[in-house]
C-alpha cells in the first residue's frame, strides 16, 4: 500500500489481464466515513462491463437478490422470495438473464476491497477513523505528524491500535515510519456487504478514468 493511498494506477493499464493482482487506491465513503480503499479489480468483469456499457451496481436491493443467485447457473424463479424475484425481473438483462422460468446471473463483483486507510493530524482520530471500518480487511491509520510518537499519550493510543488490529503509519511530509503493523483481516460481514463496497469503489474509480467532454 502506498504512503497516502493517493497514487492511482496508470489509466492505460485498465484492460490488461493482470489487473486482478493490482490494488488500486480509490476514495471511498461508507456510512458517512471517508477512507482510501485498495480495490483489487476484477479485470474480466471490468472488460465485460466496458463492452456492454455497464457501470457500477450500487443498488443494495439488487445486490442482495443477486447474492441469492449462483453465477452462470440457470436457477428457477420460484426459488426466490417475491421481493427478490421482482428485483431480478426488473434488473437489466446484462446483470441477469431470463431463460424461461429461470434466472441466470451474469453479474460478477467488480473486485474486492483489500484494505482501507484513514489519515489525520491527530493520532487518536486517525486510529478511530480506521477502526470504524469492520476488521474484514486490513486497516491502517496514517498519522500526519512531525513527532516520533514517543509521548505517553501516543504510546497509549498505539497500544489501543494494536489491540484493535489497526496499523499505524507516521508521515512527516517526506517519509513514513510504521509504528504498528495492521492485523490480519477476519471474517464477519456478509459477502453482499463486500460486494457493495467494491461497487462503490469501482464507481469512484471509473469516474476518474472516464474521459470528460
Amino acid at each position: 500500500m502506498g504512503i497516502s493511498g493517493m497514487d492511482f494506477v496508470n489509466e492505460s493499464t485498465t484492460t490488461r489481464s493482470d489487473l486482478p493482482c493490482l490494488e488500486i487506491p480509490v476514495p471511498l465513503c461508507v456510512d458517512g466515513r471517508r477512507y482510501i480503499a485498495g480495490l483489487r479489480l476484477n479485470s474480466f468483469e471490468h472488460l465485460r462491463r466496458q463492452q456492454v456499457g455497464l457501470g457500477a451496481a450500487t443498488s443494495t436491493g439488487l445486490l442482495h437478490a443477486l447474492w441469492e443467485l449462483p453465477y452462470g447457473i440457470s436457477f428457477p424463479k420460484r426459488s426466490f422470495s417475491e421481493m427478490d424475484c421482482m428485483t431480478l425481473m426488473e434488473a437489466d438483462d446484462r446483470w441477469v438473464e431470463h431463460s424461461g422460468n429461470d434466472f441466470i446471473r451474469m453479474y460478477q463483483p467488480a473486485g474486492a476491497i483489500k484494505w482501507i486507510s484513514a489519515s489525520d493530524r491527530s493520532l487518536a482520530r486517525a486510529v478511530n477513523k480506521a477502526a470504524s471500518h469492520p476488521p474484514t480487511i486490513r486497516r491502517t491509520a496514517i498519522w500526519n505528524t512531525s513527532t516520533d510518537g514517543r509521548s505517553p499519550k501516543a504510546t497509549a493510543t498505539l497500544l489501543k491500535a494494536t489491540l484493535l488490529g489497526v496499523g499505524v503509519l507516521a508521515f512527516d511530509g517526506i517519509r513514513t515510519h510504521e509504528l504498528v503493523g495492521p492485523g490480519e483481516a477476519v471474517r464477519g460481514r456478509p459477502a453482499v456487504f463486500r460486494w457493495w463496497q467494491a461497487e462503490l469503489a469501482y464507481r469512484n474509480w471509473i469516474s476518474r478514468i472516464t474521459p470528460t467532454e
